[in-house]
């Protein structure tokens, strides 16, 4: 389903189809907050890649904003070493400019090393946890057979916002369906493939489904 299609569901099952009691904004916060809490809880994502402008002089770039874990890096299509320690960059003071060879990730912003002294491409190959549907064209990268989780989180969201007494039941289906999604997941691809050459060491856990 696309992103129109899940938040006209959410505004039928809420009965405002008028949008009276809830914004679409409101709406799209919380389908593409279920959309996060999927992934992170049924350990599901997607490799995407983006291109990003650098600049001159310009050391930190923001991540994708749907980034659950950065994979790579290239710039001008040469692969960036790292990441590497952000108190460890490899000129003293991190201050001299040069070609990119390597890259760190602070919070929300990649930084590259040393300092670019021209404009060029940095390519990023990342997991991505969803969240990020604005367009009405806009679909979830979650499968297809779970796309009525998000509208069910997000009238649970809704109940609490409008106090309304069928979030128990909303929240039940969430609860229900997240742990079928967490099983189907494993059995269709339980971790992303390795890259050859690449080590990973990985330990899978049980989560909660609670809030």
């Amino acid at each position: 389903m696309q992103f129109s299609d899940l938040s006209n569901m959410v505004f039928r099952l809420m009965r405002d189809e008028t949008q009276s009691k809830f914004s679409l904004d409101f709406v799209k916060k919380w389908l593409n907050d279920a959309e996060r809490e999927y992934c992170n809880r049924t350990e599901y994502g997607v490799k995407k890649s983006t291109a990003i402008s650098t600049e001159i002089a310009k050391r930190e770039y923001s991540a994708p904003s749907d980034s659950k874990l950065i994979r790579t890096l290239y710039y001008n299509g040469n692969r960036l070493g790292g990441p590497i320690d952000i108190e460890d960059t490899i000129h003293s003071g991190g201050d001299e400019n040069g070609t990119p060879s390597a890259y760190y990730v602070e919070l929300d912003k990649i930084g590259l090393e040393p300092i670019p002294t021209a404009v060029g491409t940095l390519t990023v190959i990342y997991y991505s946890l969803g969240g990020a549907m604005s367009l009405a064209s806009d679909t979830p990268i979650i499968p297809q057979e779970h796309h009525m989780l998000l509208v069910y989180r997000a009238c649970y969201y809704a109940c609490v916002e409008a106090e309304d007494d069928r979030l128990n039941v909303f929240y039940a289906e969430w609860v229900k369906g997240l742990a079928d999604a967490l099983i189907d997941n494993m059995k269709k691809n339980p971790w992303p493939q390795i890259d050859l050459g690449e080590r990973l060491e990985v330990s899978r856990h049980n989560h909660d489904m609670g809030i």
